[in-house]
């Protein structure tokens, strides 16, 4: 009777459904110590653990705001064999900081990458930090394990991290060339490129950094992909005059020159058709080349903001085989629905993973799943949709991958009720 009942619950598990080896019956929440834990990306280790990326402060307290890490075992309680207690914090002494994003060398050393500024500015600069397995700071990256990066504006902020084949560092986000809060400034896209030591790389761009321009406005990369050919590709918006903002990425060469078979002069920018606020957060490149692009579109009365997809084929031109015109809107029945992670299983089809920033009770992990032609994938979750309710208060997915046995991992914060606030939030999914 017992081998009856466990075999009809696992006949009963489908794709999107929260896997209950992981957490709480799929879901797991981490208060860092009493504080304001908000975790934005996620990396898998050869041995399958996970390490999770974001921010901590208290109290409101911004100044003090610092970066957050914290490993977990596969079944997602904390690894104590990591920092103290699965918990590791970098503080930027007199900084705000924000770690955004997180890849593992082929040695097991972390790399993070994110910014340190001053308090409510973002006039500060690229923070790239390597950490040892065990999670100390590695002391023979930069100065004591942190490498800054000073570009040419009145700041910088790192969005992105990626690993050559040949063990460089590629850090990607936004140079703030004239920074006006409260008005329109001037920001383009920024990528520095590290050798294994922590030093910028002197064959990429000009010492090391390239900074590229669309409109002359607002222009900011958010994710960075390395192609097999050792081209990188940058995708965030740009703020066009014409469309307002619209998906943006940048083609390089492998010497950080632009790629100018790619797209328009190595640009591209593509509107959702409603002229409205659209920006891609994430990348992810299929075997075939193309390019797949998420983050979200808004309508020009504001009135909508939905997941955006766009995909592209290998020279910058919207791939039409993908739903008619390349690109392709998913709407949860939320307001501010954005996509934040694009993930690409092994069978072509797409997974998203974002959440709607309203602040109420119905902002959740959000995650849908397309076919490689840009269709929902009905046998996901209900009509190609998740959603995932870790209480009645606020909080959200920002941060994803794809497992090797094909689980689907999400990270991000949840709101509570204790004197700390909120919590990394991770949950995992079957995939079939």
């Amino acid at each position: 009777m017992l081998t009856w009942f466990i075999c009809s619950q696992a006949a009963q598990a489908a794709a999107g459904d929260l896997d209950p080896s992981f957490g709480i019956g799929g879901k797991e929440t981490t208060d860092l110590k009493r504080s304001t834990d908000i975790a934005n990306a996620v990396a898998v280790q050869a041995d399958g653990k996970l390490v999770v990326v974001g921010q901590v402060y208290k109290n409101n307290d911004f100044s003090n705001e610092d970066f957050a890490v914290a490993r977990y075992n596969t079944d997602g309680t904390l690894d104590t064999t990591f920092g103290a207690g699965g918990r590791v914090r970098t503080d930027f002494p007199g900084l705000a900081a924000v770690a955004s994003a997180v890849v593992i060398q082929a040695d097991g050393k972390i790399v993070v990458a994110g910014g340190a500024f001053p308090l409510f500015t973002f006039a500060g600069d690229f923070k790239v930090v390597r950490y040892n397995p065990n999670g100390s700071l590695d002391r023979s990256f930069g100065s004591g394990g942190i490498v800054t990066t000073i570009f040419p504006g009145d700041g910088s902020f790192a969005f992105a991290v990626a690993l050559q084949a040949d063990g460089k560092i590629i850090a990607a986000g936004t140079d703030f060339v004239d920074f006006n809060p409260g008005d329109m400034s001037d920001t383009d896209f920024a990528l520095a490129r590290y050798n294994a030591d922590g030093s910028l790389d002197p064959t990429f761009g000009n010492g090391g950094t390239v900074t590229t321009d669309f409109f002359g406005t607002e222009d900011d990369a958010l994710s960075v992909l390395i192609q097999p050919d050792g081209k990188i590709v940058a995708v965030g918006s740009g703020n066009d005059p014409a469309d307002f903002y619209d998906f943006a990425a940048v083609r390089y060469l492998s010497n950080g020159a632009l790629d100018t078979t790619f797209g328009v002069g190595g640009r591209v920018s593509t509107d959702f058709g409603d002229r409205g606020f659209d920006r891609a957060h994430s990348a992810a490149l299929q075997a075939d080349g193309k390019i797949v692009t998420a983050g979200f579109a808004t309508s020009v009365d504001g009135i909508s903001e939905n997941f955006a997809v766009a995909r592209y084929t290998s020279s910058g031109v919207l791939d039409t085989t993908f739903s008619s015109d390349g690109r392709t809107q998913i709407d949860f029945g939320s307001c501010c629905q954005d996509a934040w992670q694009v993930l690409l299983q092994s069978d072509g089809k797409i997974v998203t993973i974002g959440f709607p920033n309203s602040e109420g009770s119905d902002s959740d992990f959000l995650l849908a799943r397309l076919n490689s032609t840009g269709s929902l994938d009905t046998t996901f979750g209900i009509g190609g949709k998740v959603r995932t309710s870790f209480g009645n208060l606020n909080g959200g997915a920002q941060g994803g991958l794809l497992q090797a046995d094909g689980k689907i991992v999400a990270v991000g914060f949840q709101a509570t009720s204790s004197s700390g606030g909120v919590d990394f939030a991770l949950a995992r999914y079957l995939s079939q």
